[in-house]
Protein backbone atom coordinates (compact mmCIF):
# COMPACT_ATOMS: atom_id res chain seq x y z
CA UNK A 1 0.00 0.00 0.00
CA UNK A 2 1.46 3.53 -1.19
CA UNK A 3 0.92 7.00 0.16
CA UNK A 4 -2.37 8.47 -0.04
CA UNK A 5 -1.86 11.18 -2.83
CA UNK A 6 -2.75 14.21 -0.70
CA UNK A 7 0.01 13.93 1.60
CA UNK A 8 2.04 15.58 -1.06
CA UNK A 9 6.38 15.31 -0.28
CA UNK A 10 8.86 12.65 0.15
CA UNK A 11 10.86 15.00 2.18
CA UNK A 12 9.70 17.75 4.82
CA UNK A 13 12.86 19.50 6.06
CA UNK A 14 15.78 18.71 3.71
CA UNK A 15 15.40 21.77 1.74
CA UNK A 16 14.75 24.00 5.06
CA UNK A 17 17.66 22.43 6.49
CA UNK A 18 20.14 25.32 6.20
CA UNK A 19 23.14 26.69 8.91
CA UNK A 20 21.82 29.76 9.17
CA UNK A 21 18.69 28.06 10.40
CA UNK A 22 19.96 25.13 12.57
CA UNK A 23 22.32 27.80 15.10
CA UNK A 24 22.06 27.03 18.68
CA UNK A 25 21.14 30.84 18.92
CA UNK A 26 18.21 29.80 16.28
CA UNK A 27 17.23 26.72 18.39
CA UNK A 28 16.89 28.92 21.52
CA UNK A 29 15.00 31.20 20.14
CA UNK A 30 12.73 28.69 19.40
CA UNK A 31 12.18 27.35 22.90
CA UNK A 32 11.22 31.30 23.71
CA UNK A 33 9.09 31.76 21.10
CA UNK A 34 7.14 28.38 21.89
CA UNK A 35 7.09 29.48 25.95
CA UNK A 36 9.35 26.34 26.61
CA UNK A 37 11.08 28.42 29.47
CA UNK A 38 7.98 27.63 31.68
CA UNK A 39 8.15 23.90 31.37
CA UNK A 40 11.55 23.24 30.96
CA UNK A 41 12.27 25.23 34.11
CA UNK A 42 11.46 21.95 35.91
CA UNK A 43 14.56 20.51 35.16
CA UNK A 44 16.17 24.11 36.39
CA UNK A 45 17.28 21.65 39.43
CA UNK A 46 19.41 19.51 37.30
CA UNK A 47 21.80 22.42 36.72
CA UNK A 48 21.92 24.40 39.75
CA UNK A 49 25.49 25.49 38.77
CA UNK A 50 26.94 26.47 35.83
CA UNK A 51 25.09 26.60 32.47
CA UNK A 52 21.75 26.92 31.91
CA UNK A 53 19.83 23.30 31.25
CA UNK A 54 17.56 25.25 28.56
CA UNK A 55 20.89 26.55 26.72
CA UNK A 56 23.13 22.95 27.07
CA UNK A 57 19.82 21.52 25.30
CA UNK A 58 19.71 23.65 22.42
CA UNK A 59 23.12 23.35 22.09
CA UNK A 60 22.67 19.36 21.79
CA UNK A 61 19.72 20.46 19.54
CA UNK A 62 21.97 22.37 17.52
CA UNK A 63 24.99 20.02 17.11
CA UNK A 64 22.41 17.04 15.45
CA UNK A 65 20.81 19.15 12.64
CA UNK A 66 24.45 20.91 11.91
CA UNK A 67 27.05 18.95 9.68
CA UNK A 68 28.96 18.66 13.54
CA UNK A 69 26.88 15.68 15.14
CA UNK A 70 29.33 14.67 17.95
CA UNK A 71 30.42 16.49 21.12
CA UNK A 72 33.98 16.62 19.72
CA UNK A 73 33.67 17.89 16.32
CA UNK A 74 31.28 20.53 17.71
CA UNK A 75 33.65 21.82 20.17
CA UNK A 76 36.46 21.67 17.43
CA UNK A 77 34.68 23.58 15.11
CA UNK A 78 34.76 27.26 14.28
CA UNK A 79 30.99 27.50 15.97
CA UNK A 80 32.07 25.56 19.42
CA UNK A 81 35.36 26.54 19.69
CA UNK A 82 34.52 29.82 20.93
CA UNK A 83 32.34 28.07 23.98
CA UNK A 84 33.93 28.18 27.51
CA UNK A 85 31.68 24.80 27.99
CA UNK A 86 33.88 21.55 28.00
CA UNK A 87 32.67 17.96 26.58
CA UNK A 88 31.87 16.93 30.30
CA UNK A 89 29.05 19.46 30.59
CA UNK A 90 27.09 17.42 27.52
CA UNK A 91 27.97 14.12 28.32
CA UNK A 92 26.77 15.13 32.07
CA UNK A 93 23.19 15.81 30.38
CA UNK A 94 23.04 12.67 28.20
CA UNK A 95 24.18 10.55 30.90
CA UNK A 96 22.66 11.34 33.55
CA UNK A 97 19.87 8.98 35.14
CA UNK A 98 17.84 11.63 36.73
CA UNK A 99 16.64 13.01 33.34
CA UNK A 100 12.79 12.23 32.18
CA UNK A 101 13.30 12.55 28.62
CA UNK A 102 9.86 11.03 27.58
CA UNK A 103 8.48 13.84 29.87
CA UNK A 104 10.19 16.66 27.79
CA UNK A 105 9.50 15.34 24.57
CA UNK A 106 5.73 15.28 25.31
CA UNK A 107 5.89 18.96 26.73
CA UNK A 108 7.70 20.12 23.66
CA UNK A 109 5.23 17.92 22.06
CA UNK A 110 2.08 19.62 23.89
CA UNK A 111 3.54 23.32 23.19
CA UNK A 112 3.81 21.85 19.54
CA UNK A 113 0.27 21.23 19.51
CA UNK A 114 -1.24 24.21 21.21
CA UNK A 115 0.50 26.40 18.57
CA UNK A 116 -0.30 25.11 15.81
CA UNK A 117 -3.86 24.44 16.66
CA UNK A 118 -4.04 27.92 17.66
CA UNK A 119 -6.16 30.77 15.34
CA UNK A 120 -6.87 30.30 11.62
CA UNK A 121 -4.63 27.16 11.43
CA UNK A 122 -6.50 24.63 13.78
CA UNK A 123 -8.54 22.62 11.86
CA UNK A 124 -11.03 20.52 13.35
CA UNK A 125 -11.84 18.66 9.77
CA UNK A 126 -8.95 16.76 9.18
CA UNK A 127 -8.71 13.13 10.64
CA UNK A 128 -5.92 12.88 13.17
CA UNK A 129 -3.97 9.73 12.92
CA UNK A 130 -1.54 7.71 15.18
CA UNK A 131 0.92 5.40 13.64
CA UNK A 132 3.57 3.32 15.04
CA UNK A 133 6.21 1.69 13.30
CA UNK A 134 9.76 0.04 13.76
CA UNK A 135 12.57 0.65 12.07
CA UNK A 136 16.43 -0.60 12.78
CA UNK A 137 18.96 1.64 14.26
CA UNK A 138 22.63 0.22 13.11
CA UNK A 139 25.49 0.51 15.74
CA UNK A 140 28.74 -0.27 15.42
CA UNK A 141 30.34 -0.62 18.60
CA UNK A 142 29.97 -4.13 20.11
CA UNK A 143 30.50 -3.01 23.58
CA UNK A 144 27.14 -0.66 23.72
CA UNK A 145 25.20 -1.57 26.77
CA UNK A 146 22.83 -3.86 25.99
CA UNK A 147 23.39 -4.14 22.58
CA UNK A 148 22.73 -6.96 20.03
CA UNK A 149 21.29 -8.07 16.54
CA UNK A 150 18.68 -7.38 15.50
CA UNK A 151 16.90 -8.10 11.94
CA UNK A 152 16.91 -5.84 9.06
CA UNK A 153 13.50 -6.69 6.94
CA UNK A 154 15.01 -3.85 4.22
CA UNK A 155 18.35 -5.95 3.95
CA UNK A 156 17.43 -9.34 5.11
CA UNK A 157 19.61 -9.85 7.62
CA UNK A 158 20.52 -9.61 10.98
CA UNK A 159 22.43 -6.06 12.26
CA UNK A 160 24.42 -4.78 15.35
CA UNK A 161 21.65 -2.59 16.97
CA UNK A 162 18.58 -1.59 18.29
CA UNK A 163 14.86 -1.44 17.19
CA UNK A 164 13.25 1.86 17.27
CA UNK A 165 9.72 1.74 18.13
CA UNK A 166 8.02 5.16 17.34
CA UNK A 167 4.62 6.31 17.84
CA UNK A 168 4.09 9.33 15.01
CA UNK A 169 0.74 11.67 14.88
CA UNK A 170 -0.35 13.60 11.80
CA UNK A 171 -2.66 16.49 11.88
CA UNK A 172 -3.54 16.60 8.02
CA UNK A 173 -0.17 19.07 8.28
CA UNK A 174 2.65 18.15 9.64
CA UNK A 175 3.74 14.89 11.48
CA UNK A 176 6.04 14.43 14.55
CA UNK A 177 6.96 12.43 16.64
CA UNK A 178 5.62 11.53 20.45
CA UNK A 179 7.05 8.56 22.23
CA UNK A 180 9.76 5.86 21.08
CA UNK A 181 11.03 2.59 22.61
CA UNK A 182 14.39 0.93 22.01
CA UNK A 183 14.37 -2.59 21.73
CA UNK A 184 16.57 -5.78 20.67
CA UNK A 185 16.04 -9.41 19.97
CA UNK A 186 16.62 -12.13 21.86
CA UNK A 187 17.48 -14.79 19.44
CA UNK A 188 16.78 -18.15 18.46
CA UNK A 189 20.52 -19.56 19.61
CA UNK A 190 20.58 -19.97 23.62
CA UNK A 191 24.22 -20.21 23.32
CA UNK A 192 24.02 -16.88 21.99
CA UNK A 193 21.62 -14.59 23.24
CA UNK A 194 20.58 -11.39 21.42
CA UNK A 195 23.08 -12.67 18.62
CA UNK A 196 26.32 -12.11 20.71
CA UNK A 197 28.60 -14.22 22.26
CA UNK A 198 28.77 -14.88 25.72
CA UNK A 199 32.19 -13.28 25.78
CA UNK A 200 31.34 -9.93 23.49
CA UNK A 201 28.37 -9.64 26.41
CA UNK A 202 30.73 -9.75 29.16
CA UNK A 203 33.02 -6.98 27.23
CA UNK A 204 29.59 -4.45 27.32
CA UNK A 205 29.10 -1.36 29.04
CA UNK A 206 27.35 -1.67 32.49
CA UNK A 207 25.85 0.43 34.55
CA UNK A 208 23.95 0.29 37.94
CA UNK A 209 20.48 2.32 37.98
CA UNK A 210 18.84 3.16 41.47
CA UNK A 211 15.30 0.52 40.85
CA UNK A 212 12.17 2.15 39.10
CA UNK A 213 14.34 5.15 38.29
CA UNK A 214 13.55 6.56 34.92
CA UNK A 215 16.46 4.76 33.05
CA UNK A 216 15.75 1.80 34.87
CA UNK A 217 12.55 1.62 33.38
CA UNK A 218 13.55 2.34 29.91
CA UNK A 219 15.83 -1.14 30.37
CA UNK A 220 13.70 -2.74 31.22
CA UNK A 221 11.92 -1.46 27.96
CA UNK A 222 14.55 -3.27 25.96
CA UNK A 223 13.41 -6.61 26.67
CA UNK A 224 9.49 -5.84 26.32
CA UNK A 225 7.18 -6.99 23.82
CA UNK A 226 6.58 -4.36 21.41
CA UNK A 227 2.91 -4.76 21.36
CA UNK A 228 2.79 -3.97 24.90
CA UNK A 229 4.76 -0.98 24.64
CA UNK A 230 2.56 0.24 21.85
CA UNK A 231 -0.13 0.23 23.63
CA UNK A 232 1.49 1.60 26.47
CA UNK A 233 2.36 4.73 24.39
CA UNK A 234 -1.61 4.44 22.79
CA UNK A 235 -2.72 4.77 26.55
CA UNK A 236 -0.45 7.65 27.28
CA UNK A 237 -1.56 9.69 24.11
CA UNK A 238 -5.02 9.37 25.09
CA UNK A 239 -5.03 9.82 28.72
CA UNK A 240 -2.77 13.39 27.47
CA UNK A 241 -5.73 14.50 25.34
CA UNK A 242 -4.82 13.86 21.88
CA UNK A 243 -6.95 13.64 19.45
CA UNK A 244 -7.34 10.24 17.80
CA UNK A 245 -9.57 9.28 15.04
CA UNK A 246 -7.52 6.38 13.38
CA UNK A 247 -4.37 3.90 14.61
CA UNK A 248 -2.51 3.10 11.71
CA UNK A 249 -0.27 -0.05 11.47
CA UNK A 250 1.55 -2.67 9.50
CA UNK A 251 0.82 -6.17 9.87
CA UNK A 252 2.95 -6.42 12.34
CA UNK A 253 1.25 -4.83 15.03
CA UNK A 254 -2.39 -5.83 13.63
CA UNK A 255 -3.35 -8.17 16.57
CA UNK A 256 -6.37 -8.92 19.03
CA UNK A 257 -4.76 -6.72 21.69
CA UNK A 258 -4.71 -3.45 19.78
CA UNK A 259 -8.09 -4.62 18.44
CA UNK A 260 -9.45 -4.85 21.86
CA UNK A 261 -7.67 -1.62 23.69
CA UNK A 262 -8.37 0.54 20.66
CA UNK A 263 -12.28 -0.12 21.00
CA UNK A 264 -12.15 -0.05 24.44
CA UNK A 265 -11.81 4.04 24.54
CA UNK A 266 -14.37 5.61 25.83
CA UNK A 267 -13.32 9.04 25.52
CA UNK A 268 -13.49 9.18 21.89
CA UNK A 269 -14.23 7.58 18.93
CA UNK A 270 -10.82 5.83 17.51
CA UNK A 271 -10.72 2.82 15.00
CA UNK A 272 -7.98 0.64 13.83
CA UNK A 273 -6.45 0.36 10.39
CA UNK A 274 -4.41 -2.42 9.35
CA UNK A 275 -3.15 -5.04 7.55
CA UNK A 276 -3.31 -8.15 8.07
CA UNK A 277 -1.36 -11.87 7.07
CA UNK A 278 -2.38 -13.88 9.77
CA UNK A 279 -3.16 -17.17 7.43
CA UNK A 280 -4.84 -19.48 10.85
CA UNK A 281 -6.85 -16.67 13.04
CA UNK A 282 -10.86 -17.60 12.56
CA UNK A 283 -13.72 -14.95 11.95
CA UNK A 284 -17.11 -15.18 12.31
CA UNK A 285 -19.09 -14.66 9.30
CA UNK A 286 -22.47 -15.94 8.06
CA UNK A 287 -22.61 -17.88 10.99
CA UNK A 288 -19.29 -19.82 10.46
CA UNK A 289 -16.03 -19.64 11.90
CA UNK A 290 -13.75 -19.20 8.72
CA UNK A 291 -10.73 -17.88 7.80
CA UNK A 292 -9.70 -14.62 6.03
CA UNK A 293 -8.70 -16.61 2.76
CA UNK A 294 -11.92 -18.90 3.34
CA UNK A 295 -13.89 -15.68 3.43
CA UNK A 296 -12.35 -14.05 0.18
CA UNK A 297 -13.26 -17.30 -1.49
CA UNK A 298 -16.91 -16.70 -0.93
CA UNK A 299 -17.55 -13.50 -1.90
CA UNK A 300 -17.29 -14.17 -5.39
CA UNK A 301 -16.42 -11.77 -8.24
CA UNK A 302 -14.42 -8.86 -6.98
CA UNK A 303 -14.94 -4.72 -7.75
CA UNK A 304 -13.26 -2.02 -9.37
CA UNK A 305 -11.71 1.20 -7.68
CA UNK A 306 -10.41 2.47 -11.28
CA UNK A 307 -9.58 5.72 -9.72
CA UNK A 308 -6.65 3.86 -7.87
CA UNK A 309 -6.65 0.68 -9.90
CA UNK A 310 -7.61 -2.11 -7.31
CA UNK A 311 -9.64 -4.75 -7.63
CA UNK A 312 -11.32 -5.24 -4.26
CA UNK A 313 -13.96 -7.31 -2.34
CA UNK A 314 -14.90 -6.38 1.23
CA UNK A 315 -17.12 -8.41 4.39
CA UNK A 316 -17.83 -7.06 7.46
CA UNK A 317 -17.28 -10.41 10.12
CA UNK A 318 -17.05 -10.68 13.91
CA UNK A 319 -13.68 -10.83 15.95
CA UNK A 320 -13.74 -11.46 19.36
CA UNK A 321 -16.95 -10.19 19.52
CA UNK A 322 -16.16 -6.74 17.98
CA UNK A 323 -17.70 -6.16 14.33
CA UNK A 324 -14.86 -5.41 11.98
CA UNK A 325 -14.54 -5.20 8.08
CA UNK A 326 -11.71 -7.09 5.93
CA UNK A 327 -10.79 -5.49 2.98
CA UNK A 328 -8.98 -7.27 0.10
CA UNK A 329 -7.55 -6.18 -2.67
CA UNK A 330 -5.28 -6.65 -5.64
CA UNK A 331 -3.70 -4.82 -8.82
CA UNK A 332 -4.44 -7.15 -11.74
CA UNK A 333 -5.31 -10.74 -12.02
CA UNK A 334 -2.20 -12.10 -10.98
CA UNK A 335 -1.42 -10.18 -8.04
CA UNK A 336 -1.55 -11.40 -4.29
CA UNK A 337 -4.67 -10.38 -2.62
CA UNK A 338 -3.62 -8.02 0.23
CA UNK A 339 -5.52 -7.98 3.46
CA UNK A 340 -6.70 -4.97 5.43
CA UNK A 341 -9.09 -5.00 8.70
CA UNK A 342 -10.51 -1.79 10.17
CA UNK A 343 -12.86 -1.29 13.16
CA UNK A 344 -15.06 1.50 11.39
CA UNK A 345 -17.44 -0.54 9.41
CA UNK A 346 -18.53 2.65 7.80
CA UNK A 347 -15.85 3.16 5.45
CA UNK A 348 -16.23 2.80 1.99
CA UNK A 349 -12.86 0.83 0.06
CA UNK A 350 -11.50 3.87 -1.14
CA UNK A 351 -11.87 6.56 1.55
CA UNK A 352 -9.93 3.14 3.45
CA UNK A 353 -6.63 3.17 1.29
CA UNK A 354 -6.48 7.10 1.82
CA UNK A 355 -6.62 6.74 5.32
CA UNK A 356 -4.00 3.79 5.37
CA UNK A 357 -1.66 5.42 3.24
CA UNK A 358 -1.06 8.17 5.69
CA UNK A 359 0.95 6.19 6.93
CA UNK A 360 4.27 7.14 4.58
CA UNK A 361 4.27 9.88 6.78
CA UNK A 362 6.02 7.40 9.18
CA UNK A 363 8.95 6.50 6.21
CA UNK A 364 9.62 9.89 5.69
CA UNK A 365 10.68 10.47 9.42
CA UNK A 366 12.71 7.88 9.63
CA UNK A 367 14.45 8.44 6.25
CA UNK A 368 15.00 11.72 6.87
CA UNK A 369 15.99 11.87 11.04
CA UNK A 370 18.71 9.17 9.84
CA UNK A 371 19.93 11.06 7.35
CA UNK A 372 19.99 14.35 8.25
CA UNK A 373 19.23 14.45 12.48
CA UNK A 374 21.75 11.57 13.92
CA UNK A 375 18.78 9.45 14.30
CA UNK A 376 20.56 5.99 15.42
CA UNK A 377 24.15 7.98 14.50
CA UNK A 378 25.12 7.95 18.67
CA UNK A 379 27.77 5.33 19.55
CA UNK A 380 27.79 6.31 23.52
CA UNK A 381 28.29 2.83 25.20
CA UNK A 382 25.94 3.98 28.32
CA UNK A 383 22.63 3.35 27.61
CA UNK A 384 20.89 6.72 28.89
CA UNK A 385 23.34 8.21 26.30
CA UNK A 386 21.01 6.58 23.54
CA UNK A 387 17.92 7.43 24.70
CA UNK A 388 19.22 10.48 25.47
CA UNK A 389 20.11 11.57 21.56
CA UNK A 390 17.08 9.60 20.86
CA UNK A 391 14.99 12.28 22.12
CA UNK A 392 17.11 14.98 20.81
CA UNK A 393 17.05 14.09 17.24
CA UNK A 394 13.07 13.98 17.94
CA UNK A 395 12.82 17.26 19.38
CA UNK A 396 14.85 18.33 16.67
CA UNK A 397 12.56 16.96 13.91
CA UNK A 398 9.85 18.70 15.94
CA UNK A 399 11.17 22.22 16.04
CA UNK A 400 12.63 22.02 12.10
CA UNK A 401 8.74 20.77 11.05
CA UNK A 402 7.66 24.06 13.22
CA UNK A 403 9.82 25.78 11.36
CA UNK A 404 9.19 24.55 8.19
CA UNK A 405 5.03 24.75 8.90
CA UNK A 406 5.53 28.45 9.49
CA UNK A 407 7.50 31.50 7.96
CA UNK A 408 8.46 32.78 11.42
CA UNK A 409 7.34 34.10 14.64
CA UNK A 410 6.57 37.64 15.31
CA UNK A 411 8.31 39.36 18.39
CA UNK A 412 5.98 38.90 20.93
CA UNK A 413 5.79 35.10 19.87
CA UNK A 414 2.52 35.02 17.99
CA UNK A 415 2.52 32.74 14.80
CA UNK A 416 1.78 34.31 11.22
CA UNK A 417 -0.82 33.08 10.37
CA UNK A 418 -0.07 32.55 6.77
CA UNK A 419 1.31 29.31 5.61
CA UNK A 420 5.36 29.16 4.49
CA UNK A 421 5.23 28.80 0.54
CA UNK A 422 7.85 26.74 1.04
CA UNK A 423 5.35 23.91 2.58
CA UNK A 424 3.65 23.96 -1.04
CA UNK A 425 7.18 23.97 -2.68
CA UNK A 426 7.82 20.24 -3.15
CA UNK A 427 4.11 19.46 -3.95
CA UNK A 428 4.23 16.69 -6.72
CA UNK A 429 2.40 16.60 -9.94
CA UNK A 430 -0.50 13.83 -9.36
CA UNK A 431 -0.82 12.18 -12.57
CA UNK A 432 2.71 11.34 -12.88
CA UNK A 433 3.34 10.36 -9.45
CA UNK A 434 1.00 8.11 -10.44
CA UNK A 435 2.67 6.86 -13.48
CA UNK A 436 5.62 6.31 -11.01
CA UNK A 437 3.43 4.24 -8.48
CA UNK A 438 2.70 2.06 -11.39
CA UNK A 439 5.32 1.40 -12.24
CA UNK A 440 6.64 0.80 -9.18
CA UNK A 441 3.45 -1.61 -8.50
CA UNK A 442 4.35 -3.62 -11.65
CA UNK A 443 7.69 -3.99 -10.56
CA UNK A 444 6.89 -5.52 -6.98
CA UNK A 445 5.09 -7.69 -8.60
CA UNK A 446 7.67 -9.48 -10.73
CA UNK A 447 9.95 -9.39 -8.12
CA UNK A 448 7.29 -10.70 -5.93
CA UNK A 449 7.99 -8.12 -3.27
CA UNK A 450 5.54 -5.60 -1.24
CA UNK A 451 5.29 -2.34 -3.21
CA UNK A 452 6.52 -0.82 0.26
CA UNK A 453 9.60 -2.81 1.20
CA UNK A 454 10.63 -1.72 -2.05
CA UNK A 455 10.31 1.97 -2.08
CA UNK A 456 11.94 1.74 1.43
CA UNK A 457 15.30 -0.57 -0.44
CA UNK A 458 15.12 2.25 -3.27
CA UNK A 459 15.28 5.33 -1.08
CA UNK A 460 18.32 3.35 0.80
CA UNK A 461 19.91 3.90 -2.61
CA UNK A 462 21.91 6.73 -3.22
CA UNK A 463 21.49 6.81 -7.23
CA UNK A 464 17.66 5.59 -6.67
CA UNK A 465 17.28 8.46 -4.17
CA UNK A 466 18.89 11.26 -6.55
CA UNK A 467 16.63 9.74 -9.09
CA UNK A 468 13.76 10.37 -7.45
CA UNK A 469 14.38 13.48 -6.09
CA UNK A 470 15.10 14.61 -9.95
CA UNK A 471 12.24 13.68 -11.19
CA UNK A 472 10.16 14.82 -7.78
CA UNK A 473 11.89 18.09 -8.62
CA UNK A 474 11.35 18.66 -12.38
CA UNK A 475 7.49 18.08 -11.72
CA UNK A 476 7.36 21.00 -8.63
CA UNK A 477 9.61 23.26 -11.62
CA UNK A 478 6.40 22.20 -13.68
CA UNK A 479 3.95 23.01 -11.49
Amino acid sequence: MLRYKDIKIIQELKADHTPSRVSAEDIFSRFKALKLSEGLSEFKWFKERGYDFKMVLAILVSMVVSPDKTVNSYLNSPTGEGSSMGKDVFYRLKNSPFICWRMLMWYFVHRFLKVTSTGKDGDDTSSRYLIFDDTVLPKTGKSIEKIGKVWDHVTNRYVLGFKLLVMMYWDGKSSIALDFSLHREKGKKPERPFGMTKKQIREQYSCKRIKDSYTAKRVEELDTNKIQMALRMFFTAIYRGLRVDYVLVDSWFTCDALIQAIRGVKSQKVHLIGMYKFAKTRFEYRGKSLTHAQINNMLGKPKRCRSLGYQYKQAKVLYQGVEICLFFSRRGNRDKWKVLLTTDTRLMFKKLIEHYQVRWVVEVFNRESKQLLNLGGCQSSNFDGQVAETTISMIAYLLLTLRFRYDNYESKGALYRSMNADVLRETLDRRLWGLFVELICTVSEVLELDANDLIEIMLTNPKAEAMITALCSSMVKDE
